[in-house]
């Protein structure tokens, strides 16, 4: 195992020294502030170019931005989980032991992501008395099984990557919830891109299958990589996952195709009675 392929040329801000744990954890914090980042950028120009946007509630505010913040970083782990699944051929030679330069970076930038996550999470639950439980357990593992591969130097990361992936469907159900707050429900777009989500959230499931397989495939590898207590976090992440999470999530998702109704804060009003669109917007309305 080494902490960087051998390379003949330097990879930019991928070629650092990852055996530093400087160098880890202050990636850890980029991650974050960069992703807190995207959530002002988007409340900023948010509440100045959208209409609908200034006519929600708080609540509904917070949730908007930490879905484009979510969709951003879904773009990033969709990119680095692809490359891993098809393209990297150290990372698929040794699926229990390879590392590389550009997946620490993902790692140790998705771990900053994570913690974000989990405080906006809960900050949010706090201040406006919510708490969805499946949400809280995903971010919950994502955030602790990550932490444990920036924590281990000697944690392979094959399966850390294609799971990145699993966030596929992210940037699908960002623009799905924020075409329903602007009455776009009846619109071909919005159906085109529930389509894609669903068909995204299968293809979660099937890639779940193929990281058991690689589970089962390199067992002995995964026992001498990782800590006990860190393996058994992500088998039990990986078994709600495959019998909880992601089936709950598809039916759920199957079901807004055939009923457009926002299921985190309620129903919007009938198609029949929305109001004019101008340039995509609606008329702020009471109760958003």
């Amino acid at each position: 195992m080494s902490l960087a392929s051998d390379r003949g040329t330097s990879e930019s801000i991928f070629d650092l020294d990852y055996a530093s744990w400087k160098i880890r954890s202050t990636l850890v914090v980029a991650g974050f502030v960069f992703y807190l980042g995207v959530f002002v950028v988007c409340h900023q120009l948010s509440s100045s170019l959208n209409v609908t946007y200034r006519s929600l509630v708080a609540k509904e505010k917070v949730f908007w931005n930490l879905a484009a913040t979510r969709a951003v970083f879904g773009v990033q782990s969709t990119a680095a989980g692809l490359w891993t699944l098809l393209v990297d051929p150290v990372l698929q030679a040794d699926k229990a032991h390879a590392q590389q330069s550009w997946s620490w970076f993902h790692i140790a930038t998705a771990t900053g992501f994570f913690f974000f996550e989990n405080t906006a999470l809960h900050l949010s639950n706090v201040l406006f008395r919510t708490f969805d439980p499946f949400l809280v357990l995903h971010h919950l593992f994502a955030f602790l099984g990550f932490l444990g591969l920036v924590f281990n130097l000697q944690a392979g990361h094959y399966l850390g990557m294609t799971t990145l992936l699993l966030e596929m469907s992210t940037p699908f159900t960002c623009v799905s919830w924020m075409l329903l707050k602007v009455g776009w429900s009846d619109s071909l777009f919005w159906k085109v891109n529930q389509w894609l989500m669903i068909h995204m959230f299968h293809c979660r499931m099937v890639l779940t299958y193929h990281m058991w397989w690689v589970c089962i495939q390199h067992w002995d590898g995964l026992l001498h990589s990782l800590y006990p207590p860190h393996l058994a976090l992500f088998l039990f992440g990986m078994s709600l996952l495959t019998l909880v999470l992601n089936p709950y999530w598809t039916h759920k998702k199957t079901q807004q195709l055939l009923n457009p109704v926002d299921w985190n804060f309620g129903q919007p009003p009938p198609r029949s009675s929305a109001p004019h669109r101008a340039n995509g917007q609606v008329p702020s309305r009471k109760g958003q």
